[in-house]
């Protein structure tokens, strides 16, 4: 797989998981009082690793021909720790 593919790739799946923070946020939004502290936090974490995400990737899409497929990797990993992540908090959203 090229770099360049796999930067479109991880660019779409990190605006996926966009679009579901968006989503739990409007669920914060909605719930009681003593779940939303919870949920913010919640919400704030993974608003931080999708942010460590996108620099991985603006590093991948900068890297130079010898140490892309390294920062490849890394990506890769990092974005299946936020996937789970985004799982989780789905998960807790809606048994929450």
């Amino acid at each position: 797989m090229t770099k360049e593919k796999i930067v479109a790739e991880l660019h779409e799946r990190i605006d996926e998981a966009s679009g579901t923070i968006d989503e739990l946020k409007l669920k914060t939004h909605l719930a009681k009082a003593e779940a939303k502290d919870a949920l913010e936090e919640r919400i704030a974490s993974l608003e931080e690793q999708r942010d460590k995400v996108k620099g991985d990737i603006h590093k991948l899409q900068n890297s130079t021909s010898d140490a892309w497929e390294d920062l490849a990797d890394g990506c890769k990993k990092s974005w299946s720790e936020m996937k789970g992540a985004v799982q989780k908090a789905i998960s807790e959203f809606k048994s929450g």
